[in-house]
């Protein structure tokens, strides 16, 4: 036991632990002791805030949904031809079968809506206010004179809170939310023709009146007229002047705060509809916020002082877990015989001799990677970079010192040779791994092909291989031997992998500082290969021999383009971009790609003049890549000939059949607006200039279904494929096909589909996965 204590001087690991332990775990549970009593003593009214803004955002979901519904019914029923013929019929009652029709159907809607208190036809040429219940019906017609004085209602808008006022009833008026629809005679500005759907909340407002736990919950409209209350005699009373209500009608945002302006202390909470127009306030005492948190607050306490006498009791067991292994482990390393450089002191800790035969070990293997390192070091390729990029001129002796096969500085003249493999764009789109592979397959052939052949050097640069070549003095040409080891190369990558590679040969560089720009006029002939084809050895010299400088653009043939579209003659069309790439074809790189953009942006507008094309377009822009990528200007060429007759085409069918002109353009209108929340067939006949019942019959006879069953359509197809290939969350993508509320979303969804958004999302990844 002395032995041990010569060498180690046990400063007790255990004790040192259990004491960092104990102190940590110590702070954290005082930390959380500490936050939780500053929250509930300080933030009592931020805390129970929260819960009333739950509730209220709960309560304004119920609302929307319900007053949404009732304003889809009263769309509905515009819509229902049996309610069109009673409201536009010059005798209301004439027509017995269809007037008990229209009176059934009212009926089966009150029994199946219990929140409809009533609905009431209005026709102005026999005065006939028709409803299920007589005296109600009667009681609209003040209703319809408002109506015709007040031109500020909105057709098939908000609801309006009102008091309705029957003969003979029991209330002296019943608080009712109305939706209007009606046909106005724009001359005498009188009411031609109305649905008149009333709602009632009193359950609901039974509801919150059994759940009160002291609160006050109110929903105002935008002037601070109260538009709910559970208190009925608060109905449509001005609060605005009230101080906490005035704050909240000056408020753009949704919050709370504590309000003491009548003597009582108040907590207030409120959040703003934008759907509704209406403020949802809800006013808690403060006392009976503290009652709520109170039994909370003294729980959290507990646990704190529980869980920080737990932790003495962990510190106590980790700490011996963790001493006992290192104390045997420090014996270890005094007794190994290992080189490591590490010679112990005397009255050291554990944890000293461990950290100082831990650094030890470190800086030996610090030392032998750096050595590994600096042997596998290529300096060779860092020189031949050098020389391409133009950063360094070559000196004699560098081949020898570098181990060149070439010697960038003798009296020979050189070539460099870039090599580029065609086609291989659409696959660097699909696979960002594919980057550097590319010139590893490359540089690998160049190896094996070009090296056991002639004398060259080979280095990857910038995802691109080049190659070093000597050439033959004159500098006009390169030797047949190196002609022929080049396209040797080009054969084993094609026979090997099934794609054609294209070689750029620069200008010859007679002196070593050429180098770099015979790189640059490599790199240039190289991208001709768009005039020229793939898999062409391209000198740089010969390329350029058959640029035109003095190019102009073809302007007169591309009029002759356009207007054979215009004239839809298919045979001249093809010939006129014949005529273009013709003369595009001996203009320089840029200028071919200049010359393609411009006239894919002609072509885009003759095709269709009515549309909003721009340069900076989505779709001119995914187009315009796809061409750029195209590595030959005959694909190019055969692109715009396909484009051009599909054009032509599809506008003689446009013309063969006018209406499916029409239906296309409001197809694309309704695509666009799908997400629009007040998307309505009234809208939309508004846009087109169309009357919205004639409009809704000219589109069922264009779409073989009415508005209603098209547009659901259309917004459960996108909504399917959000889901399918987006992460968005379901309220993410219920605004985005035109769904403010979510909750009405997943509803919505679960009626069509059978199945809630999320279920179908799950089916949908599990049918990827099988696949």
């Amino acid at each position: 036991m002395k032995r041990w204590t010569d060498k180690i001087r046990l400063n007790s690991l255990f004790a040192k632990f259990f004491l960092s332990f104990v102190v940590l775990l110590a702070v954290v549970a005082l930390t959380i002791t500490a936050l939780l009593s500053q929250a509930f003593s300080n933030g009592a009214a931020e805390q129970i805030n929260e819960i009333s803004e739950k509730r209220l955002d709960q309560s304004r979901s119920l609302f929307e949904i319900l007053l949404d519904q009732a304003r889809q019914l009263t769309l509905q029923l515009s819509l229902d031809n049996d309610l069109i013929q009673i409201m536009n019929s010059p005798d209301t009652r004439g027509d017995y079968f269809l007037y008990n029709a229209t009176l059934r159907k009212l009926n089966d809607l009150l029994l199946t809506n219990k929140n409809i208190d009533s609905i009431t036809l209005y026709n102005s040429h026999d005065r006939a206010l028709v409803g299920t219940d007589r005296d109600k019906a009667r009681a609209e017609a003040d209703t319809i004179q408002w109506l015709t004085e007040k031109e500020t209602v909105q057709n098939l808008g908000r609801a309006v809170p009102r008091t309705l006022r029957v003969e003979g009833a029991e209330e002296a008026g019943k608080r009712v939310y109305t939706f209007f629809y009606y046909d106005r005679n724009y001359e005498s500005r009188e009411i031609v023709s109305a649905i008149i759907l009333n709602i009632t909340l009193d359950s609901i407002a039974n509801r919150q009146n059994e759940e009160n736990n002291g609160d006050r919950v109110l929903i105002l409209d935008e002037q601070g007229r109260v538009v709910f209350s559970p208190e009925p005699s608060e109905f449509l009373s001005d609060l605005a002047e009230t101080p906490y209500i005035k704050r909240v009608l000056h408020s753009d945002t949704n919050g709370s705060f504590t309000d003491s302006s009548d003597g009582r202390k108040m907590l207030v909470s409120y959040t703003h509809s934008e759907q509704l127009g209406w403020y949802f306030v809800s006013a808690i005492p403060y006392n009976v916020a503290n009652e709520q948190i109170s039994h909370i607050r003294r729980t959290a306490v507990w646990t704190c002082l529980i869980l920080l006498l737990l932790s003495l009791g962990v510190s106590a067991v980790l700490s011996g877990m963790l001493s006992s292994p290192l104390n045997k482990l420090a014996r270890k390393v005094l007794d190994s015989k290992l080189d490591t450089g590490f010679a112990p002191e005397k009255n050291l800790s554990e944890m000293e001799i461990l950290a100082r035969f831990y650094a030890s070990i470190t800086e030996k293997y610090e030392r032998l990677e750096a050595k590994d390192r600096s042997s596998h070091l290529s300096v060779k390729n860092e020189y031949l970079k050098e020389l391409l990029h133009g950063i360094r001129v070559p000196e004699p002796g560098d081949a020898r010192h570098y181990r060149l096969n070439v010697d960038p500085a003798g009296e020979a003249p050189m070539r460099v040779a870039v090599l580029k493999l065609d086609g291989i764009q659409e696959l660097l789109l699909k696979s960002d791994s594919i980057v550097p592979t590319v010139p590893a397959v490359i540089s690998d052939f160049a190896e094996q092909v070009l090296r056991t052949r002639l004398a060259c050097d080979i280095v990857k640069v910038d995802q691109e291989v080049v190659a070093l070549l000597e050439g033959s003095h004159g500098g006009q040409s390169i030797p047949d031997p190196t002609l022929e080891a080049l396209r040797l190369l080009q054969q084993e990558v094609t026979r090997t992998y099934g794609v054609t590679l294209t070689i750029g040969l620069g200008q010859p560089a007679c002196r070593g500082h050429e180098i770099g720009e015979s790189y640059l006029t490599a790199k240039e002939a190289a991208l001709y290969r768009l005039v020229h084809g793939k898999g062409q050895i391209l000198f740089y010299e010969e390329v350029m021999s058959k640029v035109n400088d003095d190019f102009d653009y073809p302007y007169d043939k591309q009029k002759a383009l356009l207007e054979a579209i215009k004239a839809a003659k298919e045979e001249k069309a093809e010939a006129a971009v014949a005529d273009v790439f013709n003369e595009i074809r001996n203009a320089s790189y840029t200028t071919i790609r200049s010359a393609i953009s411009y006239l894919l942006f002609s072509v885009y507008a003759a095709s269709s003049p009515s549309s909003s094309m721009s340069a900076t377009s989505a779709d001119f822009i995914e187009t315009l890549g796809s061409l750029e990528r195209m590595e030959s200007l005959q694909l190019v060429e055969e692109w715009f000939a396909r484009q051009v007759t599909e054009t032509i085409q599809r506008s003689k069918e446009n013309k063969k059949n006018p209406k499916s002109g029409l239906a296309e353009e409001i197809a694309s209108f309704l695509e666009e607006q799908c997400g629009n929340p007040e998307l309505s067939i009234e809208w939309v006949a508004e846009r087109f200039h169309y009357n919205g019942i004639y409009f809704g019959r000219l589109f069922k006879e264009l779409f073989n279904r009415t508005f209603l069953e098209y547009v659901t359509e259309l917004r459960l197809r996108q909504a399917n494929d959000y889901l399918t290939n987006t992460k968005l969350t379901v309220k993410e993508i219920g605004e985005r096909v035109g769904f403010l509320n979510a909750s009405y979303f997943v509803t919505w969804y679960k009626k069509h589909m059978g199945m809630a958004p999320t279920e179908y999302r799950k089916h949908a990844s599990k049918s990827d996965g099988a696949l």
